[in-house]
Parts: C-alpha cells; sequence; structure tokens
C-alpha cells in the first residue's frame, strides 16, 4: 500500500472533525424525546449512571408499542432473554446466580439508571447482597464482609466455581493471607484441609469465634478425628491439656510446620512448655521434668532421643502417667510378667526371669542374678523405679541417688566397684556384691548382744 500523502491524511482528519461536530450537536433520538418528557420519565435523565439504551436514547431495545393509543408497551424479549441479549458474557460461568437464571436480574439492577456504579438498586454492593445474603450477623467477621467487598471475593453473575467465587477456594483465600501461604509451600507437613479445604475450619464471612473458625478447638478438631476424641475422652488417665479450650492448638498447627503431625515444636520442646515445673493436682502432682534431666550425665535413652513418645501417649492412656503400656504405679508390686510391659519394650524379659546368669546382667552376686531377687517376688517386688531413675540420673544404669517412698525420700547410697559394687540404702543394711568373688550371705553375720547368731 502507498503511502498517502500530506493532504491526504488533513482531508481525512478535518472530515473527522466534522464528523464529531455534527454528532454533539444532534438532537436526542425520536424516541427519548417523547419517552423523557416532564411528568412522564424524565426521572431516567438525572442519576449519574444511565443504562446503554437510555444513554443512546434507545427506549425502544427493550420496550416495544403494543398499543400506542392506551401507551402500552411489552418487553421486546421473554425472561431474562431481555437482559442476556446484550449481556451474554455475564452467564459464561458453569455456576450462575440465581436471580440471573429467573430472569430477575431487577432485583440487583435498576434497568434505567442510577446513582451507584453497576446501576444497583441499593447504594452499595453490600446493602444489594444484603437483601438475599446476611453474611453480617456474627460476633466475628471476615475483612472483606465487614467492609461490603463482596465482590473480593464473589463474582455476581456466573463463575466456574462453585459459590460464584472468583477463583478457585484455596487460591481464593492464599491471595490474601500470605503469611499461610508460604507455610503451606516451604513446610513438609500440611494439615489436609490447608491443601483446599479451608472452609472446612472456617466460615468465610463471620463466626462466633475468633479466626472464624466454625467451633473452637477441640470441638472443632474432633470433626475429624474422631480417634483422638474417643482416646482423650474415655482413656483413664487423660491429659489434661488435651481436651481444655483450644487445646489443640496448643500443640499442633492448624495449616503447617516443619514438624510431623503437625507439632509448633519439637514434640519434646513442646512438652516442657508445660513439664518445666509441677502440674496436676496437689495430692498427685507430676515432677518437673526439666528440674529431674538437669545437669545429669545419664539420660534414659528415649529422653536421649528427644522422644517422649517411646513412654509417653500423647492424647490419653490406661496406664500410669499416660504410659504407652502397663508399669507399676507404687514402689511395691507382686510380680507379673504384664506388670512390666513398658520396660520390655526395650528391655529383655530374662532380665527378671533368670535366677543364675553368669553374662546376662553385671547387677549379680556370682551368679545369682540380683534383678530376678528384688523384683520377681510373689508379694512385695521392688519395681525398677525403686533403683533406677526414669528419666535422668548422675550414675551409670540410671541408678538413683535416692527413690521417694512416701514423705521420705528413701537414700540407696549405691557405690560402684571394679567386679561389682555395694548399697546402704533406708530399706534393708549395707550389702555387696561381687561378680568374681560371691560375698556369702548364707554365713552367720554377726553376733547379736545375746549372742544369737543372725543370719541373712
Amino acid at each position: 500500500m502507498s503511502m498517502w500523502t500530506k493532504t491526504t491524511r488533513l482531508a481525512l482528519a478535518t472530515l473527522c472533525f466534522l464528523a464529531v461536530g455534527a454528532w454533539a450537536q444532534r438532537t436526542k433520538p425520536t424516541t427519548i424525546q417523547s419517552c423523557n418528557q416532564t411528568d412522564c420519565h424524565d426521572q431516567f435523565e438525572m442519576k449519574e449512571y444511565l443504562h446503554g439504551p437510555i444513554a443512546l436514547g434507545e427506549c425502544t431495545g427493550c420496550h416495544k408499542p403494543d398499543n400506542p393509543a392506551e401507551h402500552t408497551f411489552k418487553f421486546a424479549r421473554e425472561g431474562n432473554d431481555l437482559c442476556v441479549n446484550c449481556h451474554l458474557e455475564q452467564t459464561g460461568g458453569k455456576h450462575v446466580h440465581k436471580p440471573l437464571t429467573e430472569g430477575k436480574c431487577t432485583q440487583c439492577h435498576d434497568p434505567h439508571s442510577s446513582d451507584t456504579k453497576g446501576l444497583l438498586v441499593k447504594e452499595t454492593v453490600a446493602e444489594t447482597c444484603a437483601q438475599c445474603h446476611n453474611v453480617t450477623d456474627h460476633e466475628f467477621l471476615h475483612g472483606p464482609a465487614a467492609v461490603g467487598e463482596c465482590s473480593i471475593c464473589h463474582n455476581a453473575h456466573s463463575s466456574d466455581e462453585k459459590k460464584l467465587l472468583t477463583m478457585k477456594p484455596t487460591d481464593l483465600c492464599l491471595a490474601c493471607h500470605e503469611v499461610t501461604k508460604n507455610e503451606i509451600a516451604k513446610f513438609e507437613f500440611v494439615h489436609e484441609p490447608a491443601k483446599g479445604e479451608c472452609a472446612a475450619c472456617h466460615d468465610p464471612h463471620g463466626a462466633k469465634n475468633r479466626q472464624m473458625l466454625k467451633s473452637d478447638a477441640p470441638e472443632m478438631c474432633i470433626t475429624c478425628h474422631a480417634d483422638v476424641h474417643k482416646v482423650a475422652t474415655e482413656s483413664k488417665v487423660k491429659h489434661d491439656a488435651v481436651m481444655t479450650a483450644g487445646g489443640c492448638l496448643q500443640c499442633h498447627t492448624p495449616h503447617a510446620s516443619t514438624v510431623q503431625h503437625n507439632l509448633r515444636k519439637a514434640p519434646m520442646d513442646l512438652c516442657v512448655d508445660c513439664h518445666s515445673k509441677p502440674v496436676g493436682g496437689a495430692d498427685n502432682p507430676v515432677p518437673s521434668f526439666t528440674d529431674q534431666i538437669k545437669g545429669k550425665k545419664f539420660p534414659h535413652g528415649p529422653v536421649q532421643d528427644k522422644d517422649c513418645s517411646g513412654c509417653h501417649q500423647t492424647h490419653g492412656s490406661d496406664h500410669f502417667r499416660l504410659l504407652t503400656a502397663e508399669y507399676p504405679a507404687v514402689f511395691y508390686a507382686d510380680f507379673a510378667e504384664q506388670n512390666y510391659a513398658l520396660c520390655f519394650t526395650c528391655h529383655q524379659k530374662t532380665l527378671v526371669w533368670t535366677e543364675k546368669t553368669e553374662d546376662l546382667t553385671n547387677f549379680r552376686n556370682g551368679e545369682r542374678n540380683l534383678h530376678y531377687l528384688h523384683v520377681n517376688k510373689e508379694t512385695r517386688g521392688r519395681t525398677c523405679r525403686a533403683c533406677h531413675e526414669t528419666h535422668a540420673s548422675n550414675q551409670p544404669k540410671h541408678i538413683r541417688e535416692s527413690v521417694p517412698y512416701g514423705m521420705w525420700n528413701l537414700p540407696l547410697n549405691f557405690k560402684k566397684a571394679e567386679t561389682g559394687g555395694s548399697c546402704s540404702p533406708g530399706c534393708h543394711i549395707a550389702k555387696v556384691y561381687d561378680r568374681d568373688k560371691p560375698v556369702d550371705y548364707t554365713a552367720p553375720r554377726v553376733k547379736a548382744a545375746t549372742g544369737a547368731a543372725q543370719t541373712q
């Protein structure tokens, strides 16, 4: 195509200018001149926003004369076709707003003019929506609902998403909640609802609970975690922290975590948050865990591994101190293998079943197994805690310095030797054991004042 000459371009510009001037000076079309006479429909032009046909003076785009003599008209199309014929894009989504499908566009829009953008029948979007949708009658409101910005989350006419959402539900929530978005993207462990079902826990408009939760923890959590609820409520020994208000969220994060099971911290760190001091009732308090391990040289294996769940159940248990298996709660216990199920998950059962051994344990007098001697008794057998600390000790094998015995802190006075040791506890006189040269306790031990011999 050849280049236009300067003269040609100037001529075209002049024609355009003249055409615009003529358009600007033209009178309104006959139809609107007729309709907007004073005391007829002149009020339509008094509003700030005009419907397209009104602005163009094309009343007959929507209204067709029926009986001019009686000044009656009928709509140019039936039902919602009247609006959709022009506004076809508003019905393009999979899900269409009910008033639109029923041809009730005028529930929300004035068909002629309005002082509100979008030709809304009310002054705001929120007021228009509130004619059908009451979402503000809550103690705590979602930000958009509180300020009447319904269209931040919802399309007014149609959408490919349910509830006329402007995008996929989770994408919509994360478009504003960037902290949660970053957690979900970066953290290894993500709570299942946070992957795509925010509304499983939160009401998107408002609720009586903070964070728009449908209910507070633990009520919220047990709707999915019925197994945990069963343990927490039906166990003989209950973990007080679990069923208190907000209890679950003391240990778990609701969205995502770097720790398995969506824990807020490493497991032991969580436990220490409460168990850095005595807890429980005054009649039977649980001692401070941190006091028991502070400065100790020899931690129990699970403690060293920071694995409280090695011995304790989190949500509830049928065993003393929330233990995972049976263990005597008292100083003395009649011996039965099942009574020590907890200890036998790691330690050999033969330790208390074998009366004589040369290698099963170093705690022996010659071949005589002193574990068997202390524990394997039909009545008043000493439980493991009589000699061993549960969590940590300054002596090898977690030997205690003393053990609570009612109101008395009973001392053990244990001393280790190269081939044995000795103890002088409050429960019997000093005794020595030696693996290589066993002490004979069958011979008379001492002469009493009367001269009678006393034997072991």
